[in-house]
């Protein structure tokens, strides 16, 4: 290929992409038996570990790397497994904290989350494993040990897809149970930088707005549909009750030890204070 094609190739990859998107949200947590069984050929894991070999099947280095802020201020990701051939065949992250402005680099759309908000993202199913429930079921893995361990307060959750999208739409407002509450128009850079334009949400109050949800009585996103197909009873008959979860938790990325407070700071091999790269320590 001839300097000027590669050029040209180089400058298209990095010409701005606008799509336009609809968010959706539902209440939480999920009702026990909505969640349907993937079957004995999968099981569940939820990671909060950079290091985790069923992670690095699915994830660029350079993404695990980055994938390091995102754990540390909360985040984590739900992985489905095939168990016969060992296999990643589905994922799903869940941000549960307002992104910072540098994120958009490493493709975190910069959403405005209350604190009883959380937001599902990068949702993703092997070709071969798709319309076998494995998705359905991840994501309501996550819901569970999510709403019932990790993050209690929680009560909304948002995702979005893109207009044109139109079996993602579907899936999640008919499976999942969500309803559109806001669009906006995204604009993508390369292969992971994500933002929205600015002045694009409509209406003014929802998570892409700039001072977030603007909550009703009870504390509610607007928006829910009371009538036709779309219209769905969230409350159960015999009360919320905690979803047990299958999912095995790797969190073994953390561990005890000195931190940066710390008044007897540990040193590297260099004799300077160390970090996290230049010290390894190991897991309790």
């Amino acid at each position: 290929m001839s300097l000027v094609k590669r050029v040209a190739n180089k400058a298209k990859s990095k010409a701005p992409r606008f799509a336009k998107a609809v968010v959706l949200a539902r209440p939480l947590p999920l009702i026990g038996e909505e969640k349907p069984p993937a079957g004995p050929d999968f099981f569940f894991k939820i990671v909060i570990d950079p290091t985790d070999p069923h992670l690095a099947q699915v994830e660029s280095p350079e993404r695990l790397e980055m994938s390091k802020t995102f754990f540390a201020r909360g985040g984590v990701v739900c992985l489905g497994i095939h168990k016969p051939t060992n296999r990643t065949v589905c994922k799903f992250w869940l941000l549960a904290h307002s992104p910072l402005p540098s994120e958009k680099k490493l493709g975190i759309i910069p959403i405005r989350l209350a604190h009883d908000e959380a937001y599902l993202l990068d949702l993703w199913t092997h070709p071969d494993f798709r319309r076998q429930s494995v998705a359905f079921t991840l994501v309501y893995e996550l819901a569970a040990y999510c709403c019932g361990e990790r993050y209690p307060h929680i009560r909304w959750v948002y995702c979005y897809a893109h207009e044109d999208n139109e079996a993602s739409l579907n899936l999640i407002k008919h499976v999942y149970g969500m309803y559109p509450v806001q669009t906006v128009t995204e604009v993508a850079i390369g292969d992971l930088y994500v933002d929205v334009v600015p002045g694009s949400d409509h209406p003014k109050f929802g998570p892409f707005s700039k001072k977030g949800r603007h909550s009703g009585d009870g504390f509610s996103v607007p928006g829910r549909p009371r009538t036709g197909p779309d219209a769905r009873d969230y409350h159960h008959k015999d009360g919320w009750a905690p979803e047990p979860y299958d999912a095995v938790v790797c969190d073994d990325w953390w561990w005890s030890g000195p931190e940066w407070f710390d008044t007897d700071h540990p040193l590297d091999a260099d004799g300077r204070p160390a970090t996290p790269e230049t010290l390894r320590r190991p897991s309790p």
